[in-house]
């Protein structure tokens, strides 16, 4: 598969890197580190990364801004997105020449020509790191660093489970390479007064069942108040699983009204069931969904609940 997605870019001269919808720092290293790899080793090709623009990844890289006719005769490349409703991008997509997907999260929808997802893997940097390696497509320090940021954020610097012998190989080979180990950290472990008073906020009102589920609900009257920009709660969600009797947590976010984005995370029980129940997914132990109304808010509430509370008695 990778020497198919290789060809397919040696193929053709137009090539746009998409990824998904509210970014974190894997979906951005990836898009980041393959163009340029890709213009690296094809100077004369037409190369983007294009997206939403999130300032708090501008340290990473920035975005291309692209306009319909662009997308005439390109292949795109959607990397770190599992499913088609995700891509971030609003443009017709049909004009394109095809699409490829490079992923790591459980393959629900089969969406492009070419599909190499391993959701064995950490993250979709490690993903992009293999195919340069196999290709001896050249590495330089900038793009070490991209992926190595993908690799810590997916990870939560090596702490979640998908964290293994590879991860950690490849984590050393892009230091190496040239990746700054120590200020990628810090770049990601850095959170800006807003989010602080707000992690404050989730300390101090989070609700925990008997069973071992977490969960805040944040409503877009409160959100407003604390006046995040976008991305930056994203840094709060791992916060309610520090605390030694969590087991599962779940933070819910009403960014527009009745509209409630909800990260689900878990230390060891499976819960994307729980997102694709209510049309969302993701891995086993980070999965997400959006919800409209109280009644689903709840309804996803109690499934979360049964799920940590089934876990505990098996």
């Amino acid at each position: 598969m990778i020497s198919q997605i290789y060809n397919e870019i040696v193929n053709n001269q137009k090539i746009i890197i998409l990824r998904h919808r509210n970014p974190d720092p894997d979906a951005v290293g990836s898009q980041i580190a393959l163009k340029l790899i890709l213009q690296k080793a094809f100077p004369n090709k037409d190369i983007f990364a294009t997206g939403v623009d999130l300032p708090i990844f501008d340290w990473i890289g920035k975005m291309d801004q692209l306009e319909q006719s662009d997308y005439q005769d390109a292949i795109i490349i959607a990397v770190d997105t599992a499913n088609t409703e995700r891509i971030d991008d609003e443009h017709d997509l049909s004009v394109a020449k095809k699409i490829l997907k490079i992923d790591h999260h459980p393959d629900v929808d089969h969406f492009g020509e070419l599909n190499w997802v391993k959701d064995h893997y950490s993250s979709c940097a490690e993903l992009i790191f293999k195919f340069a390696d196999k290709m001896d497509l050249q590495i330089t320090p900038k793009i070490a660093d991209c992926l190595y940021a993908g690799i810590i954020g997916d990870t939560n610097r090596f702490l979640y489970a998908d964290t293994n012998f590879r991860t950690l190989d490849t984590a050393a080979k892009l230091v190496k390479l040239g990746a700054d180990a120590s200020k990628i950290s810090h770049e990601e472990n850095e959170i800006n007064l807003q989010t602080a008073r707000l992690e404050a906020y989730m300390l101090e009102n989070f609700s925990l069942n008997d069973s071992g589920f977490a969960y805040i609900i944040l409503n877009k009257q409160l959100l407003d108040i604390f006046n995040l920009n976008p991305g930056e709660l994203d840094y709060a969600v791992p916060l309610i699983g520090k605390i030694d009797s969590v087991k599962t947590w779940a933070v819910l976010s009403e960014n527009e009204t009745n509209i409630f984005r909800v990260n689900l995370r878990s230390k060891n029980i499976p819960i994307n069931s729980v997102a694709e129940k209510f049309g969302g997914g993701g891995h086993a132990l980070a999965s997400g969904v959006y919800v409209h109304g109280d009644e689903s808010v709840n309804l996803l509430i109690k499934e979360m609940d049964n799920i940590t509370n089934e876990a505990e008695k098996n």
